[in-house]
């Protein structure tokens, strides 16, 4: 089984890459290495942040998307793509040339676990993607996560300031040229998502620190392992919503992305297949690590099974 670095929580920094580094952010998967000018490394809070991080830790490196932008309109953007490195040492310094434009001498070594394109706050989080947007105000430097109902919070609170004014009725005809607002208004379903997912959460986990992915099998931290619908919650009704069945374990490391996006299924005896998506060497082999069986399929959930499997899977029934 994968180290994860101990008994310790693997923790979790974020880093954003503009337009003018898409080349060093390929030399520095290249390499296995990311870096930092003096200027950005020696800021008291971003050094305090690199001198925690150690073997083990996860480095998520976010290109292009975001940049320096209001929280809320960050929560509605694309992030192109989105990199996630567990890191092999702690800080170092060292001057050797490994990319064209700088030096970037303080550097952290890992390896890529995990590679994503067009990612959104529905497949990695309001608090990653905040993350990112600090770390796009700040040079580039690292950014521990905030805790996601403090992001949601903030958000709602922006949002609420940028558009203060009288209620719009929906039912009044004088209101109706007025509703077409701007999807930040949006913000309060983050709150109510957040209520019904914590909820659920709490209740699979059973306040356990440590918990198997249902598609790999790995045993992860909790901050790994997202509490999944397995029928899509924008499709599942009320009581669906809410039903502790419809959830299962997918961990960060890729299972959530490949079920969410029907790279893969679960079948009807509840093993677990690759989708007809399926085609290049990268997603064979990714797929090729997940267990046989999933192990959050039973026959009081198969429906949600079913319903994925036809609609995001497409892989209809014969």
């Amino acid at each position: 089984m994968e180290d994860t670095g101990g008994a310790k929580d693997a923790t979790e920094v974020y880093v954003y890459v503009g337009r003018a580094g898409a080349a060093n952010l390929d030399r520095g998967i290249e390499r296995s290495v990311w870096g930092w000018k003096a200027e950005t490394a020696e800021e008291k809070e971003h050094h305090e942040v690199l001198t925690t991080l150690r073997e083990g830790d996860l480095l998520h490196l976010g290109h292009l998307g975001l940049g320096r932008i209001p929280g809320p309109e960050a929560q509605t953007r694309t992030v192109a793509r989105y990199v996630t490195t567990r890191l092999t040492g702690g800080l170092y310094e060292n001057g050797s040339h490994v990319w064209d434009d700088d030096v970037y001498p303080y550097r952290v070594p890992f390896t890529v676990v995990d590679t994503r394109y067009d990612v959104t706050k529905d497949d990695i989080g309001p608090e990653a993607i905040e993350a990112l947007r600090r770390s796009a105000s700040g040079k580039g430097g690292p950014k521990f996560p905030e805790d996601r109902e403090s992001v949601l919070e903030q958000m709602l609170h922006e949002a609420v300031e940028a558009h203060k004014g009288p209620l719009l009725d929906p039912e009044d005809p004088a209101d109706q040229v007025n509703l077409d607002l701007p999807s930040v208004l949006d913000r309060p379903a983050y709150v109510y998502v957040r209520a019904e997912q914590k909820r659920l959460r709490a209740k699979k986990l059973g306040g356990r620190t440590e918990v198997p992915c249902d598609l790999c099998q790995m045993v992860l931290p909790t901050r790994l392992v997202h509490t999944a619908h397995i029928k899509r919650r924008s499709a599942s009704s009320p009581q669906e919503r809410g039903d502790l069945g419809n959830v299962m374990n997918a961990c960060v490391l890729g299972c959530d992305s490949l079920f969410e996006h029907g790279f893969v299924y679960v079948d009807v005896d509840g093993y677990i297949h690759a989708s007809g998506q399926v085609r290049t060497g990268a997603l064979v082999t990714a797929v090729e690590r997940l267990g046989g069986r999933c192990s959050a399929f039973s026959e009081k959930n198969a429906h949600y099974f079913a319903w994925h499997r036809e609609n995001i899977a497409n892989m209809k029934e014969r």
